[in-house]
């Protein structure tokens, strides 16, 4: 849209004439319009800056008003020269800042780069300077040509210095071009050795840029200007979790001994230990923090999922209310939480109440599902049929939780055919759900249904070609019938590539080695994945495994530790069944 001169343009026109008649001078403080919103341009956007008096001559008028009506009239490239030119003449911040804003409204960076350095040239504190700065730097997918500028800015501020280094940073870490981030950030730090925040600043490019050494380096560095310093610590962390996970948390430990008041270092640490999946150990860092602040809610929900997660089920209740009293954002979320928490406990009335008591988000569908859930396992399977089938569902996805807890519910009640023909028919309707036909996969291998097994498995593998499991439960399939092994071994080493830390991947390459004939590597493996996880299934394997291998007292221990935690797992009981009768 073309855009015209507005009422309060020409009134600034009559004002400007009339005043260069009678007297010759104007200060550009007078009211002319702003590109965007016509906010008059005032000296109060320059607050502390000694503005120069301009000597309004004829020529001087005339390129003002040149420059205004160019750029009213979509004549950027006439606008922009021409106060380009003025701001050059003038050495006035106010003309500085026009230019640059006609500038970028054009999209001439190159021109509002220049602009913009006249403007912190003439006014070395303006916030707006640097707001347009960031603005050309984070519009450009390389970083551009800012480094006189930026250097600039930084040999002029004797005031705060390391607050510009610590907005630079802020900046580059958004950029896309790491690269050219890290090389800017190294020149720019260059004359500043003895400033930690320019270590700082090249320590973070360098480590978004894959630097690692160098990042270790420069946030060493930075440490040993500032002691204490947690952004120079947090960075040095973050480079020794990619490294060394002992190292790191040695680190973490040591850092914490020093400066135990270091909240946002003590932060990350208790996440990364949850990464480790060392849940009690996140706990505990947690709860430091948690009773400097006791009435905050995302910390007491962080402690009582911890807790959660730890099966402590009954000290993670209370911290759940609590987190609901003290008003976190998502109550639902919370509701349901604690509906799980007393199921765990086999409370059921209460889970129930928990359950009901979720009113809307994404919890909604799921919370009455799990009341359904809870009717089945209490032997009500034909109630809670008729609950599930009649949670409403708006989405697909909804759509898939109700057609995956009725086929849970069958294949718990023993009815294998059941659920098979419950997941065949929802397949009809989404028959490209990898969820559905990985489900369906596993119930027919409790059918024997080999061939519907692998062309399900096969699918997903298709859908979803990072899916670890879907690999590892057809060469499980494949190890566990000693039919074709070699092929059965290659498909877990893929789902060993995906996942290489999973418990249960662990357990189909020992079961795997063993059926291949490889003794000794199937002990070491399963014992590998036993410590990893302590599931039956596991530890029937183990035992197996060491029972054929000769160690009986072994296999024994195993065993009767596992089924003394799992006293109702049937293929625990049916491995010793085998063995011991």
């Amino acid at each position: 849209m073309k855009r015209h001169p507005s009422v309060r343009f020409i009134q600034a026109l009559a004002i400007a004439a009339a005043c260069w008649l009678s007297s010759g001078t104007l200060s550009l403080a007078g009211d002319l319009p702003r590109l965007a919103d016509e906010r008059p341009w005032a000296a109060a956007e320059h607050p502390g800056v000694k503005l120069p008096a301009q000597e309004l001559t004829g020529q001087l008028v005339y390129e003002l008003l040149l420059a205004e009506i160019a750029a009213q009239r979509d004549h950027f490239g006439v606008a922009v020269d021409t106060y380009l030119q003025l701001a050059r003449s003038t050495h006035d911040p106010r003309v500085a800042h026009r230019a640059t804003e006609v500038a970028l409204y054009a999209h001439d960076l190159k021109a509002a780069q220049e602009a913009i350095g006249l403007w912190l040239t003439e006014d070395p504190g303006s916030n707006g300077a640097r707001e347009a700065l960031a603005s050309i730097i984070l519009s450009q997918p390389k970083m551009p040509d800012v480094g006189d500028q930026l250097a600039a800015l930084l040999a002029d501020d004797n005031t705060d210095r390391a607050r510009d280094f610590r907005n630079i940073n802020i900046i580059f870490m958004q950029h896309p071009d790491h690269e050219g981030a890290l090389a800017l950030s190294r020149r720019l730090a260059e004359p500043y050795p003895q400033l930690p925040e320019a270590h700082y600043l090249v320590g973070s490019a360098a480590f978004v840029a894959g630097q690692n050494e160098l990042a270790l380096t420069e946030a060493r560095e930075a440490s040993r200007l500032k002691p204490g310093w947690e952004a120079s610590a947090l960075l040095e962390a973050r480079v020794l979790q990619g490294q060394d996970s002992a190292q790191a948390r040695s680190f973490y430990q040591d850092f914490l001994e020093h400066y135990p008041q270091a909240r946002d270092f003590r932060l990350l640490y208790a996440r990364y230990l949850v990464e480790l999946k060392d849940y009690r150990g996140a706990r505990e860092q947690f709860n430091v923090i948690l009773k400097e602040a006791p009435q905050n809610p995302d910390l007491t929900l962080a402690v009582a999922l911890l807790t959660l997660q730890l099966k402590d089920y009954a000290a993670a209740t209370p911290l759940f209310e609590k987190a609901l009293e003290l008003g976190y954002r998502d109550p639902d979320a919370i509701r349901f939480y604690l509906g799980e928490a007393y199921e765990e406990q086999k409370k059921w009335a209460e889970a129930a109440q928990w359950y009901g008591a979720v009113a809307a988000g994404e919890q909604l569908t799921a919370a009455r599902i799990r009341v359904a859930l809870m009717w089945a396992r209490q032997n009500q399977l034909k109630k809670a049929l008729e609950m599930v089938r009649a949670v409403p569902v708006n989405t697909p996805e909804q759509r898939e939780q109700r057609v995956l807890a009725e086929e849970q519910m069958l294949r718990e009640a023993g009815d294998y055919q059941g659920a098979f023909d419950t997941l065949t028919a929802a397949l009809r309707r989404m028959p490209d759900s990898a969820d559905l036909l990985y489900e369906r996969a596993i119930v027919s291998d409790k059918l024997n249904r080999m061939d519907v097994l692998e062309q399900d498995l096969r699918r997903v593998i298709v859908l979803r070609p990072e899916y670890a499991h879907a690999y590892n439960a057809l060469g499980y399939s494949l190890a566990d019938r000693s039919v074709r092994l070699d092929e059965a071994l290659s498909l877990i080493q893929k789902a060993e590539s995906l996942a290489p830390d999973d418990p249960f991947i662990m357990d189909s390459l020992g079961w795997v080695q063993f059926r291949m004939g490889h003794i000794q590597d199937a002990i070491t493996t399963l014992k590998r994945a036993y410590a990893a996880q302590d599931d039956p299934e596991i530890a029937a394997h183990l035992g197996e495994v060491l029972w054929v291998s000769g160690d009986q007292t072994g296999a024994l221990k195993t065993w009767e530790k596992s089924l003394k935690a799992n006293p109702d797992n049937e293929a625990l009981q049916a491995t010793m069944h085998r063995f011991l009768h």
